[in-house]
């Protein structure tokens, strides 16, 4: 009995003895402010718009709802940056010509506005991102997504706007209606017979690779993800190639685009709902709170500016247990400057 009072009184700071020689994990409490702390509320968001004949609609949907994509930011006032670049950047370091691989500010066909990143202080921002994102249909039809991301961001131009930031989440968004088929070469596989088995393929894979290690992620902390906006099922396939063949199910982008934590939206569903779909999913990973040790879930209260946040996937808080993490949806995302506050009773000793 000696030696076990000894052990409470040296584990005095985490543990109490109750008369039954028992011990009782006290409570915990994790603050932080997410404007000097290591919660993240910088994110660079790069646009990659397939520019092929038949992506003309989706450009134009994606145009006409940016509201529902972009509010979410500026209510949070989140620092943000807006860029774009297309599927057939990849031709920058084949062809020697880094213009190709320069974020886009609009068409020769249509207009410029000299912005290639928008920021929140973007004069007339809505009217720029449309013609940012607006790419036109006559761009190069072997879409190769990830070579382009690659080819963009390693422009020098680019880097020096800065963009990525280093201490921002890098966002990728992949719009298209194709499938990504990034290899060696300079031939067209995408239409030959059994394009998936060419040899020559790039496993998408080491894209991911390649933004974890160019945005400085660590096995606990990813600063990336990749969002995909394209086909998704057979469904839609068939939907989108009426007066159009040769559409393709997104599959070579979906496998980053799980394993980064990103979303996936199909073009055949209301992009109103896309939109906000992939804002919430940065807005919900940006603000995402690692946990110094593991939590009793039942026990965990979250407070923002000292008002208690309900648990809640559509519009409060949810707790990724592999990740020790506490995220926000919805309306419970909380803003720039707020404090956010998590109080639980530990699962097991530190």
């Amino acid at each position: 009995m000696v030696k076990l009072v000894g052990s409470c009184i040296l584990f005095v700071s985490l543990l109490a003895c109750t008369p039954d020689s028992q011990f009782v994990l006290q409570g915990e409490q994790n603050t932080f402010q997410q404007s000097v702390t290591q919660t993240n509320v910088k994110v660079d968001i790069l646009w990659v718009v397939d520019d092929s004949g038949s992506m003309e609609s989706s450009q134009q949907n994606v145009a006409a709802n940016f509201q529902s994509f972009i509010n979410k930011f500026q209510s949070t006032n989140f620092d943000y940056q807006i860029a774009v670049t297309t599927t057939g950047a990849w031709r920058a370091p084949i062809d020697n010509d880094s213009s190709l691989s320069r974020f886009r500010d609009g068409l020769d066909e249509t207009s410029h506005t000299g912005i290639t990143v928008i920021k929140p202080d973007t004069p007339d921002l809505e009217q720029t991102f449309i013609t940012n994102i607006k790419q036109g249909t006559s761009g190069n039809a072997d879409e190769r997504g990830w070579q382009s991301i690659a080819a963009a961001l390693t422009n020098q131009d680019n880097l020096n706007e800065p963009f990525p930031r280093q201490d921002a989440i890098l966002a990728v968004i992949v719009l298209t209606d194709e499938d990504d088929f990034s290899h060696d070469g300079t031939e067209n596989v995408q239409n030959i017979p059994d394009p998936y088995n060419n040899p020559d393929l790039h496993d998408p894979m080491l894209y991911y690779d390649f933004l974890y290690d160019l945005t400085k992620s660590t096995a606990s902390k990813r600063n990336f993800m990749v969002n995909t906006i394209g086909i998704l099922d057979e469904d839609c396939k068939a939907e989108v190639e009426t007066g159009w063949g040769g559409r393709k199910i997104a599959e070579r982008y979906l496998g980053v685009t799980e394993a980064s934590g990103g979303y996936k939206g199909s073009i055949c569903d209301d992009f109103s709902d896309v939109m906000s779909g992939i804002s919430d999913a940065i807005l919900q990973y940006t603000t995402r709170f690692i946990l110094d040790r593991e939590p009793a879930v039942d026990s965990i209260v979250v407070k923002v500016d000292g008002v208690v946040i309900p648990m809640d996937s559509t519009n409060g808080w949810s707790y990724d247990a592999e990740a020790i993490a506490i995220s926000f949806n919805g309306t419970a995302i909380p803003g720039k400057d707020a404090v956010v506050s998590v109080t639980f009773d530990p699962a097991g000793i530190k």
